[in-house]
């Protein structure tokens, strides 16, 4: 209910305000045909009276909140979701003041219940009645009771359950005018389906106020406009003036402008929902209150002094007929419960309303003294060889002008701190001001004096000359803090800085200072080693011929070179390729060597392989001559197609070691040897085969005896001869006598025309062609012997 229509406070607690059940009777029970038997217990029974206050908290099966935005702190559940025709209920006593001729009581509640279609007597329900304990009797219009079935007004289905169905917070005011001086039973009581199966519960929140039917009627007399509302929980409202000639509007609150005339009655028309009320018509007198609050204008006090803003120390006007309410704002939006400790100049704002809802507003400055204001900061992070001065005034922040420091260890300040201009241990220390009027404030502060920054130093993994070692590199600082940054010095002084800390050539010993993102520094030292390099000096060996090989790894050859290193050798310059056989190379070539001392530092340098070619000698193989000619081995044919040579020389044997006398006139079969020799000294021979044949010959017996067997056949015999053209024997007459052209003929038996010959002499004539392929012709005289 807005703060401006407020009545008068309800019976202590009647909205659980304090956070539990005091003044308020719990019972449980069962459900059954009759309604629901309940019983009195000592105290709420876990799970079906719960008191909340998560005002985030939703309800399971309708999604609204547990703590209604427009309600108090508290608020209670009845019942729950279990089943077994459980019955739970909690009742409130409450005494009518005598001196109220109005009186109304507002609850909101809130139900969920499963509807199982029972019939009417067997559904869940939740029962809302107000007893007069002297009569014993319910109240008509004030009591209700909510029986499950989706029919009931402002009830929905759960999206979650099926079977659910609940209503959202809802308002209803009971009119109890006329009941003052009374006792009055407020109950509240669900119940559970009445065969066991189906649950029923509620939430209930009873508002603290309890007011007329009509409140707002009573205005101040400032006021431009009257806001006036009815009770909660009916239908529709009508609003009339007196004689019903105006109508004001319809709905709980209407807003009524300009301000009716004091003295001007207003009527209220309510219409309950069905069977939940009774019809009535109300009506209120409009009264002007001549009231303004007047409060102590300011007041200044020492901080963190409690005080009571509505005491009659700040209110100077109280009206026994007002209540007085205090407020951070003054949209009175922040109200203040009891007393309020001061810790800050601030403006507190104080209302002033009757239960009519007449109310006046008006403001009090609170200042506390200048000591109040005066703060502290924290001194700047001291670095470990460093203290801190918490006298010095600088960290202090307001007027310390007649105010006097003590410095203390503990919140209470009854620990001194023994030395408090040089502290070198961090943790909270206290200051106490005090001053001339008696005030006195505590200052806690923080100090912090940083450990010593880690620094901790791998030396680098020493290195050959030229490369460099960056000492720099984070990995020679594992272990270190990381918030670290690093400079780099020649000398133990920190004069001398190295300008790039990332290329050291020489080996030594260089200094570091460290310093963390506090400015506090740390310094160490780092050793660097660099390995001077061996020495190698080569010198090309002697250039050979092929197909002789060079031996690199001949010492001569790297005579000046340090002494105790190893050797290998490569093919290429990027060291990749290793020579298998170093000691035999065979091919001109650029060739590397590299020497590694006992540090792995290594140097390499190329040597230079001339292998020289041999000339290329070709032999082309002379015809052969019959043994009246020559030969000439000197002739360009012999060794024609060889090249890369500038001399040559003969030999009779392989061993080269018979020169032939004279190459020019060879006339006799056999093997000579030739040498070719280059202008760089290489030789090179070969075998030639020289064929010198007899000469040619065709010779035929002077005699012969076709009749003896010594000597029956004339033919020829042929030497140096590769065939035969004709071989023709004629008598002394000039007679062809025989002839043939075969080698391989018997030859001539002495017959011509198949009779004997008589002895005589024939001449004979043959012609043939020689190995050489010439002719040849020859002729003689044989004589026939009988």
């Amino acid at each position: 209910m807005p703060s401006k229509l407020q009545a008068q406070l309800c019976p202590e607690n009647i909205g659980f305000e304090n956070g539990n059940f005091k003044n308020w009777k719990i019972y449980t029970g069962t459900s059954n045909f009759s309604g629901v038997n309940l019983t009195e217990v000592s105290s709420a029974v876990l799970g079906r009276h719960t008191l909340q206050n998560n005002k985030t908290a939703l309800d399971q099966y309708g999604q609204f909140q547990i703590v209604p935005k427009s309600g108090g702190n508290y608020i209670v559940k009845v019942g729950n979701n279990g089943t077994g025709a459980q019955g739970e209920g909690i009742s409130y006593l409450i005494n009518v003041p005598a001196n109220r001729s109005e009186f109304t009581l507002t609850y909101q509640y809130a139900v969920v219940f499963e509807d199982p279609n029972h019939p009417k007597e067997e559904q869940p329900r939740f029962i809302a009645r107000v007893k007069d304990v002297e009569t014993g009797k319910y109240i008509p219009c004030a009591s209700f009771e909510y029986i499950a079935t989706s029919t009931l007004p402002g009830f929905k289905k759960s999206k979650s359950s099926s079977t659910v169905i609940y209503k959202e917070w809802t308002p209803v005011t009971i009119n109890l005018s006329g009941y003052q001086g009374k006792q009055l039973l407020l109950e509240f009581i669900t119940g559970d389906c009445t065969l066991g199966g189906h649950f029923g519960y509620a939430y209930v929140d009873v508002n603290n106020l309890c007011g007329d039917l009509i409140i707002g009627n009573t205005y101040c007399k400032s006021s431009e406009e009257l806001n006036v509302s009815g009770p909660s929980g009916f239908q529709t409202y009508d609003w009339y003036n007196g004689d019903r000639t105006i109508k004001y509007g319809t709905g709980q609150t209407v807003k009524i402008k300009p301000t009716p005339p004091d003295g001007t009655v207003i009527v209220l028309d309510v219409v309950p929902f069905t069977g939940y009320g009774c019809p009535s018509t109300l009506s209120a007198v409009v009264m002007a209150v001549d009231y303004q609050l007047q409060l102590l204008p300011k007041n200044t006090i020492c901080q963190g002094t409690l005080i009571d803003l509505t005491s009659d120390d700040y209110v100077l006007n109280r009206n026994a007929d007002f209540s007085y309410f205090a407020y951070e704002d003054k949209d009175l939006s922040i109200p203040i419960t009891g007393m309020v400790k001061i810790n800050e100049n601030k403006t507190y704002y104080i209302k002033a309303t009757n239960y009519k809802g007449c109310e006046s507003v008006s403001s009090v400055d609170i200042s506390i003294f200048d000591i109040a204001n005066i703060t502290i900061k924290n001194p700047p992070q001291a670095c470990y060889n460093q203290t801190v001065d918490l006298s010095n005034d600088d960290i202090y922040v307001g007027d310390l002008t007649d105010v006097t420091k003590g410095y203390f260890t503990d919140a209470a300040a009854t620990k001194t701190l023994a030395n408090p201009t040089r502290i070198n241990v961090s943790g909270r220390y206290y200051t106490k001001l005090s001053n001339n009027l008696g005030c006195s404030k505590i200052l806690a502060v923080d100090v912090i004096v940083n450990t010593k920054p880690i620094l901790k130093i791998t030396n680098p993994k020493a290195v050959c000359y030229p490369e460099t070692v960056d000492i720099s590199a984070l990995n020679n600082f594992t272990g270190s803090d990381k918030d670290l940054k690093y400079q780099f010095y020649y000398d133990a002084a920190f004069n001398q800085i190295i300008p790039d800390a990332t290329k050291i050539d020489r080996s030594g010993t260089y200094h570091i200072k460290a310093t963390n993102v506090l400015g506090c520094v740390v310094t160490d030292k780092i050793s660097v080693v660099v390995f001077d390099l061996p020495v190698l000096v080569t010198k090309d060996p002697s250039p050979v011929c092929y197909p002789s090989t060079i031996d690199i790894t001949e010492q001569s050859l790297y005579t000046g070179t340090t002494i105790g290193v190893t050797y290998s050798y490569y093919t290429d310059s990027n060291l990749s390729n290793k020579i298998t056989l170093p000691s035999q190379i065979p091919t001109t070539g650029t060739y590397f060597v590299k020497i590694t001392n006992a540090n792995g530092c290594f140097v390499s340098a190329k040597i230079n392989v001339t292998i020289n070619p041999l000339p290329t000698i070709v032999l082309n193989q002379p015809n052969s001559i019959f043994d009246y000619d020559y030969i000439d081995l000197t002739s360009a044919d012999i060794v024609k197609g060889s090249k890369g040579y500038v001399k040559a020389r003969y030999y009779e044997d392989a061993s080269l070691t018979k020169q032939l006398a004279d190459p020019t006139k060879i006339n006799k079969s056999g093997v000579y040897y030739i040498s070719l020799e280059s202008d760089k000294g290489c030789s090179i021979s070969a075998p030639l085969v020289v064929t010198v044949l007899p000469a040619p010959k065709i010779v035929v017996p002077t005699a012969f005896t076709p009749q003896k067997s010594t000597n029956n056949l004339l033919y020829p015999f042929f030497t140096s001869i590769q065939k035969l053209i004709s071989f023709k024997v004629y008598n002394k007459w000039g007679i062809l006598v025989y002839q043939t052209g075969s080698m391989v003929s018997t030859g001539w038996d002495g017959q011509f025309n198949s009779k004997m010959h008589p002895m005589e002499t024939f001449s004979w004539f043959a012609e043939g062609i020689d190995v050489l392929g010439g002719k040849f012709q020859s002729k003689g005289k044989t004589i026939l012997i009988l």
